[in-house]
Protein backbone atom coordinates (compact mmCIF):
# COMPACT_ATOMS: atom_id res chain seq x y z
CA UNK A 1 0.00 0.00 0.00
CA UNK A 2 1.43 3.42 -1.13
CA UNK A 3 1.80 5.94 1.51
CA UNK A 4 -1.05 8.42 0.68
CA UNK A 5 -3.33 4.96 0.91
CA UNK A 6 -1.71 4.37 4.05
CA UNK A 7 -2.31 7.34 5.51
CA UNK A 8 -6.10 7.51 4.26
CA UNK A 9 -6.83 4.15 5.82
CA UNK A 10 -5.25 5.19 9.12
CA UNK A 11 -7.41 8.15 9.07
CA UNK A 12 -10.35 6.38 9.07
CA UNK A 13 -9.43 3.92 11.44
CA UNK A 14 -7.64 6.21 13.97
CA UNK A 15 -5.15 3.59 14.41
CA UNK A 16 -2.05 3.00 12.45
CA UNK A 17 -2.15 0.07 9.95
CA UNK A 18 -0.76 -3.47 10.76
CA UNK A 19 1.54 -4.71 8.29
CA UNK A 20 0.34 -8.15 7.25
CA UNK A 21 2.91 -10.62 9.40
CA UNK A 22 4.58 -13.67 7.69
CA UNK A 23 4.07 -17.26 8.85
CA UNK A 24 6.96 -18.62 10.77
CA UNK A 25 8.25 -21.65 8.68
CA UNK A 26 7.85 -24.73 10.83
CA UNK A 27 11.08 -25.00 11.64
CA UNK A 28 11.46 -22.03 13.49
CA UNK A 29 9.22 -23.57 16.08
CA UNK A 30 11.33 -24.96 18.74
CA UNK A 31 8.67 -27.43 19.90
CA UNK A 32 9.16 -26.87 23.24
CA UNK A 33 5.33 -25.77 24.12
CA UNK A 34 6.59 -21.95 25.31
CA UNK A 35 3.19 -20.56 25.67
CA UNK A 36 2.90 -16.70 24.62
CA UNK A 37 6.62 -16.82 23.28
CA UNK A 38 6.38 -19.35 20.94
CA UNK A 39 6.52 -18.10 17.68
CA UNK A 40 3.18 -19.60 16.30
CA UNK A 41 1.43 -18.15 18.96
CA UNK A 42 2.94 -14.89 18.28
CA UNK A 43 1.98 -15.24 14.49
CA UNK A 44 -1.58 -16.08 15.41
CA UNK A 45 -2.41 -13.31 17.57
CA UNK A 46 -1.06 -11.00 15.13
CA UNK A 47 -2.61 -12.65 12.60
CA UNK A 48 -5.95 -11.85 14.18
CA UNK A 49 -5.26 -8.38 14.78
CA UNK A 50 -4.30 -7.89 11.48
CA UNK A 51 -7.70 -9.38 10.13
CA UNK A 52 -10.09 -7.71 12.83
CA UNK A 53 -8.27 -4.56 11.18
CA UNK A 54 -8.61 -5.79 7.49
CA UNK A 55 -12.14 -6.22 8.42
CA UNK A 56 -13.26 -3.01 10.08
CA UNK A 57 -11.40 -0.70 6.90
CA UNK A 58 -13.89 -3.02 4.59
CA UNK A 59 -17.05 -2.49 6.99
CA UNK A 60 -15.64 1.14 7.03
CA UNK A 61 -16.22 0.60 2.98
CA UNK A 62 -12.21 1.53 2.37
CA UNK A 63 -10.87 0.05 -1.16
CA UNK A 64 -7.50 0.33 -1.68
CA UNK A 65 -7.57 0.80 -5.48
CA UNK A 66 -6.83 -2.24 -6.54
CA UNK A 67 -10.07 -3.50 -7.53
CA UNK A 68 -10.52 -0.50 -9.75
CA UNK A 69 -7.35 -1.40 -11.41
CA UNK A 70 -9.38 -5.16 -12.66
CA UNK A 71 -10.62 -5.12 -15.30
CA UNK A 72 -14.26 -6.49 -15.56
CA UNK A 73 -15.38 -9.50 -17.49
CA UNK A 74 -17.22 -6.53 -19.46
CA UNK A 75 -14.11 -4.64 -20.29
CA UNK A 76 -12.61 -7.88 -22.68
CA UNK A 77 -16.52 -7.80 -24.71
Amino acid sequence: MDTTLKNKAEAILGEPILDEPVRPESWECCGSECGDACIQTMYWAEKARYDAQQRKLKEAGWTDGEDEAKPSENDWA
